[in-house]
């Protein structure tokens, strides 16, 4: 028997090898190994296979059964085991890094319909030890609260302290106090216990700090370090609740290696049981989940469960060794990375918590492409949550129904990349949102994901057919400043791709066949399975109105509020930064689309100042020229001339290289279609002028997006989309040939 036969045989006994046969093992596919692959030439090559494989090529089936030690079942399996929970109840208490089964190699994990695995009654209680939350507020002046005194024991409480006023003239600060008597999330559906105050209200006004323990009840004291220099508003949480627990943990959050290929599938159910025991608090750190994954894993599916009676259903987050700095940043250290998470076709019962939690911002790691689809869910607060350092995710085709103030999904801190599309919210009365995003005070707000068809069943209209579009007849790649995406058009008007981008301007297709945009925040390189491949991400308090591909695979980026152009390597590290002489304060009228020309010099859209600005290759400024309006796009031509889209002014101008005006197309020229601010172009070989009628400040969906002109200009075609896109920004064709990076493209 050859090889090819041998291996053929182990997956397929009743199969035979003639021309060629495909293997698959997880994720991974060999397709089309012919008897020629070997021969003896190659004889070295199925050997390695075979040895590569051995781990799949005796994988074995462990059934547990109501009673057995699931934990002890996991520590004998080998890599590539699969695990089936027999149907039953299977009801324990915690064993490794406190949950019911830790996962540290690559398994499966299947529970059979009729399975449940349950948390043991009064496995977690009620702990005298708080937990103290700050970073729900990051604008504190002075962090110096402690808690002391002796706890009562008698029911989980949540203090809330707040610095209600600011000591003058050598008086103390003062602080307003209350205590929530239940830790649950009080935007629950269920029914909570009395309290002597609702969650958050601090009847207990204006009381002076003294600097020594203060007691404020059920045996609960406070002191703080010092008695002034705290700023008014600061906000602490100091939650008395039970310990953590999850039902199914992959990985603890700092193993040095990575746990790959974990799967959660099946038709039973986990059930953390927060019914019979003490759970956390819904504000602190550590919060019970049903499944947790945690830290350096990647290749995890959760498909098909069900999961009940927890604060989360599914958590997955990195981990981060720096220091935590305010407003999520991190001191240097050690980042351990979770990413390719896929939770589907998942039920989460959960009417007294929440659903998925995607990033955590008290584990700064970062979370990466992670897929939460076609689940149901049923949540007493926000059921999903795309949180902090998530880069890359979807939430399509979800159903959920929940309670809270905020929107079923929740898109929170410094989340990005992300696709929301096609959800369902259902059994609200209350025509509330079905997708919110923000972030509390001191955090970096969201990246908008990019959104379509999200509904709330009995508030929302009823999906309609998209009115016809008139096709524009060419390929195109477009930037939707204010629909925050940039979308690849087929000529027949069919939307072929699309990628979130918060207001974009330049976009580029390279080469490659990736695509390379600016954002608000820096600039990125996607592949068209929208992969991030490259990326710049710009510093604070600045805004990026612009890019530009260059020849050595460097990027030109744009980046306003530090008056700069850069050029950026493939490493994302600056290699040169050229000043730009700017007058204009305003961050976000400074610069708009601008160019680096062949031989090196740079042309600036100096938007606030009204001109053109022309640096020699080292910096210094050659010539400014005045513009009728806010130039928003220059370009130099092959002959030299200037082609500058002057914004909201007298719409486009060429110029010579003596600053003469030898081409101009006014506001009024093109019939029927007022140009309100021309934001981009590209001229064409054939002498056509694709012009770009950028249509916000007031103009939306009056008129089209943007026309192709003929040298004589007249509309050749137009595109007017008002449905899918909002404010077109920059456009390229296509069907034109050229590398942008070359030059060869003329926008």
């Amino acid at each position: 028997m050859g090889a090819a036969e041998w291996i053929s045989g182990f997956y397929c006994p009743h199969s035979t090898v003639d021309n060629g046969l495909s293997l698959a093992v997880g994720r991974t596919s060999i397709a089309s190994i012919t008897t020629h692959d070997f021969t003896m030439k190659t004889i070295l090559q199925p050997t390695l296979l075979i040895l590569a494989l051995a781990p799949l090529l005796h994988a074995a089936e462990h059934s547990i059964k109501p009673g057995d030690n699931p934990q002890s079942v996991m520590d004998r399996a080998a890599p590539g085991d699969k695990l089936v929970f027999l149907p039953g109840l299977h009801q324990h208490g915690l064993t490794k890094h406190r949950s019911i089964l830790y996962v540290d190699k690559p398994i499966h994990i299947e529970l059979s319909e009729g399975a449940t695995l349950k948390l043991a009654d009064d496995t977690t209680k009620l702990e005298a030890e708080p937990e103290i939350t700050t970073d729900q507020d990051a604008g504190k002046k002075l962090d110096d609260l402690e808690m002391g005194g002796r706890f009562d024991l008698i029911k989980p409480c949540i203090f809330t302290i707040k610095i209600d006023s600011e000591g003058s003239e050598g008086g103390a600060d003062t602080f307003a106090w209350g205590v929530f008597e239940s830790a649950d999330n009080p935007q629950g559906t269920a029914k909570l216990p009395p309290s002597s105050s609702k969650f958050a209200e601090t009847p207990h006004q204006r009381v002076a700090i003294t600097g020594d323990w203060q007691t404020l009840a059920h045996g609960v004291k406070v002191r703080f370090g010092s008695k002034t220099g705290h700023n008014k508003g600061s906000l602490w949480f100091s939650t008395y609740d039970g310990p953590v627990a999850y039902g199914i943990r992959v990985g603890h959050g700092r193993q040095p290696d990575t746990i790959e290929n974990v799967r959660i599938t099946g038709k039973g159910t986990i059930d953390m049981n927060a019914t019979h025991n003490v759970q956390p608090g819904f504000l602190v750190k550590d919060i019970n989940a049903c499944v947790l994954i945690h830290g350096r894993v990647r290749g995890v599916l959760v498909e098909g469960i069900t999961m009940m009676d927890t604060n989360r259903s599914v958590m997955c987050y990195g981990e981060h060794t720096g220091k935590f700095l305010p407003g999520g940043k991190t001191g240097p250290g050690e980042s351990f990375d979770a990413e390719d998470i896929t939770i589907q076709r998942t039920r989460t019962i959960n009417p007294n918590g929440s659903g998925y939690l995607l990033g955590h911002p008290s584990f700064r790691g970062h979370l990466r492409n992670v897929k939460c689809n076609y689940n149901y869910m049923e949540t007493g607060v926000t059921s999903i949550e795309p949180n902090f350092n998530l880069d890359g995710y979807e939430v399509i085709g979800n159903v959920i129904n929940c309670g809270g103030l905020y929107g079923a999904i929740h898109c929170w801190r410094c989340s990005r990349n992300g696709f929301v599309m096609d959800n369902l919210r259902i059994d609200d009365i209350n025509g509330r949102e079905v997708v919110g995003i923000g972030a509390p005070r001191g955090w970096e707000s969201p990246e908008p994901p990019l959104q379509r068809n999200n509904r709330n069943l009995l508030s929302d209209p009823a999906p309609v057919a998209a009115p016809h579009v008139t096709p524009f007849g060419r390929r195109l790649l477009v930037s939707d400043y204010g629909g925050n995406k940039v979308a690849i058009i087929a000529a027949d008007g069919r939307v072929e791709w699309e990628h979130p981008a918060e207001k974009p301007q330049d976009v580029w297709m390279l080469a490659n066949g990736n695509v390379l945009f600016s954002h608000l925040r820096g600039a990125r390189e996607v592949t068209l399975d929208h992969k991030v491949v490259w990326s710049y991400r710009a510093p604070e308090k600045t805004e990026v109105h612009g890019c530009q591909p260059l020849p050595d695979g460097c990027v030109m980026v744009v980046e306003c509020g530090t008056k700069r152009l850069i050029e950026v390597g493939r490493d994302g590290q600056i290699v040169r930064e050229i000043p730009v002489p700017v007058k204009t304060k305003n961050t976000h009228d400074q610069m708009r689309g601008c160019r680096r020309t062949k031989d090196g010099r740079y042309l600036i859209s100096a938007k606030g100042d009204r001109a053109i600005l022309e640096l020699s290759a080292e910096g210094k400024l050659l010539r400014s020229i005045q513009t009728p309006g806010d130039p928003h796009e220059v370009r130099e031509l092959p002959k030299g001339h200037l082609l500058i889209a002057c914004g909201e002014g007298e719409a486009m101008l060429e110029v010579d290289r003596e600053g003469k005006t030898v081409w101009k197309l006014g506001t009024q020229e093109v019939p029927n279609n007022p140009l309100r601010l021309i934001s981009g172009f590209q001229r064409l070989p054939d002498g056509h002028t694709l012009v770009i009628n950028w249509l916000g400040h007031g103009y939306l969906a009056t008129t089209a997006q943007f026309f192709e002109l003929d040298e004589q200009k007249q509309i050749v075609r137009q595109f007017t989309d008002h449905t899918r896109f909002v404010s077109i920004n920059k456009v390229q064709l296509l069907d034109v040939p050229g590398d942008p990076a070359k030059d060869e493209v003329w926008r």
